[in-house]
């Protein structure tokens, strides 16, 4: 019996470092794989035989029946995993937002462009200079007129840039929110399987793997909190996931986050907690991912700057900014402002010049015309609450009459009828220069390099804040991976060890089989 006792004790030891020989060649083999966390097999006594008491004190005098391997277990840390998700959320919200300021920089700075918008500012303002000079000459006037043509067409197509590339972030945050979607059902099915799998206290480690990789991915689209709760018989875990105390994944019921239009005059939509596959109208009731988009601190120390795709929102705005607009209208929006203070320059310039003008007599004897008009056709004074009577970029265009043969006639920049007064263009000089408030107190020839120089400020602090991401994000998956990461020496070591383990365990098994043999072979038979 002690025989047999001993083969079954030295077969569990067999058992138990084949199981490590597994897992560490599961592990040598996995080693590259993106995401793959470290296995380890953890071992314990089988159960024990009680020999009798010991004569010292209560003490049981036991021998072990061997050994089992208890768990098959994944080393993280779940510390670090919410380090890491938490500063990869943040760099993913900054990542965007450098990402879509650099774009946007080159829009308005035009850093690969030969004939820059502050170029074409420039020589309006020369070409009133030239004309201030002789104010009665055919080409100084031409040109004046071709400056102002090459003005607008050129602020125009600024703005047509920026509306075009809010259209390219507008797909973008559709395409997330479908991302984040697709996750969230991949987790579902990834907790039901691992439930199926764990049910009989088996480990599925490889669907876990699968399920943390995804939560990764996941916590760089949205500021998630992570929830593990013990399902079944308590050896296995579902993971629920909530948004800013919103339910994403809870019991396996994923909440589908659905679009709707931010504002019935514009195209852009925001996400919301909706069943819905259509996009919504402005006036649905659906809960907003984020309903304070506008107006929460998004400054250097706070802690909601968080996302991908609250990143993708914050660039592209919910509406199309103008001058008209408050600072409330376009909020914390970064191409919003940038389109409300290149239309508030536009709309200064051409007022400016519009008044001098009209209040002008031309070289035909007339009473000066605007050289520009709006494209809706309205005349008279600007209604903020009518925008076909405001001349805002996209309504503006350059007289049709100051491009006729003789436009340059129309002109009225004479004060007293004089062809060579230049009273009205010293004047418009001047007022060029000067300070205007609804300008930050900059002059028209100011301004626009302070638009530039002021977002090209706000994007160098966007990189200087994910460069200092970056570091974070790298600094936590290191700590990660010094716990679940896979180092091919500690498994070479691993494997010597469980090799040696199995070849004891081995030898044991063949002398006890050669005794066995011996006995039941050899004894009783005469002359052996």
């Amino acid at each position: 019996m002690a025989s047999m006792s001993s083969i079954s004790v030295a077969l569990s030891g067999l058992r138990a470092a084949q199981a490590g020989l597994s897992i560490t060649g599961h592990n040598v083999s996995n080693s590259s794989v993106l995401g793959y966390t470290r296995q380890q097999s953890i071992q314990q006594d089988f159960s024990y035989r009680n020999l009798g008491s010991s004569p010292v004190g209560s003490l049981k005098m036991q021998v072990g029946l061997g050994t089992s391997v208890a768990q098959i277990r994944q080393l993280r840390n779940k510390f670090y995993d919410a380090t890491y998700r938490e500063e990869n959320s943040s760099g993913s919200y900054y990542g965007v937002k450098y990402t879509a300021g650099e774009e946007v920089n080159t829009i308005i700075g035009e850093l690969q462009s030969e004939y820059k918008a502050q170029d074409v500012i420039t020589d309006v303002w020369n070409s009133i200079n030239e004309m201030s000079k002789n104010p009665s000459a055919i080409e100084t006037r031409s040109t004046f007129i071709q400056s102002c043509v090459s003005f607008i067409n050129k602020m125009q197509d600024i703005n047509k840039s920026l509306f075009e590339y809010q259209m390219n972030l507008n797909s973008q945050v559709k395409n997330e929110v479908d991302n984040i979607n697709n996750i969230i059902s991949q987790i579902a099915d990834l907790n039901q399987q691992i439930e199926e799998i764990e049910v009989d206290g088996s480990r599925a480690n490889d669907l876990r793997d699968a399920r943390n990789n995804l939560l990764d991915e996941l916590s760089g689209y949205l500021d998630i909190e992570i929830k593990e709760t013990p399902v079944g018989n308590g050896n296995s875990t579902r993971v629920d996931i909530l948004f800013q105390g919103n339910e994403l994944l809870v019991g396996n019921i994923a909440q589908k986050i659905g679009l709707k239009y931010c504002n019935g005059d514009y195209p852009f939509v925001e996400p919301v907690f909706t069943s819905s596959t259509e996009i919504l109208s402005s006036n649905d009731t659906s809960t907003p991912l984020f309903p304070n988009l506008a107006t929460e601190d998004l400054g250097t120390n706070s802690t909601n700057t968080k996302g991908s795709l609250k990143g993708l929102l914050v660039s592209r705005g919910e509406v199309i900014g103008n001058y008209t607009m408050t600072d409330a209208e376009v909020g914390n929006f970064s191409i919003p402002n940038i389109q409300k203070k290149i239309d508030t320059l536009v709309h200064e310039i051409v007022t400016l010049l519009n008044n001098a003008s009209e209040s002008g007599i031309g070289l035909d004897g007339n009473a000066g015309i605007p050289i520009f008009v709006r494209k809706s056709g309205a005349t008279g004074a600007e209604n903020p609450n009518d925008y076909d009577s405001l001349f805002t970029l996209n309504n503006i265009e350059i007289n049709p009459e100051l491009l006729e043969g003789d436009g340059y006639n129309k002109l009225g920049f004479s004060k007293n009828g004089d062809k060579d007064d230049n009273t009205i263009l010293i004047e418009l000089s001047e007022k060029w220069k000067n300070p205007i408030n609804s300008l930050e107190g900059s002059s028209i020839d100011g301004y626009y390099k302070k638009i530039i120089t002021d977002f090209a400020v706000d994007v160098q602090e966007d990189r200087e804040k994910l460069e200092s991401k970056i570091g974070t994000i790298d600094l936590a998956e290191n700590k990660r991976l010094t716990i679940s990461g896979v180092s091919l020496d500690e498994e070479l070591s691993n494997m010597l060890k469980f090799q040696h383990a199995y070849n004891s365990a081995a030898k044991i098994v063949n002398v006890i089989d050669g005794m066995m043999d011996r006995i039941i072979n050899g004894t009783g038979r005469v002359g052996i």
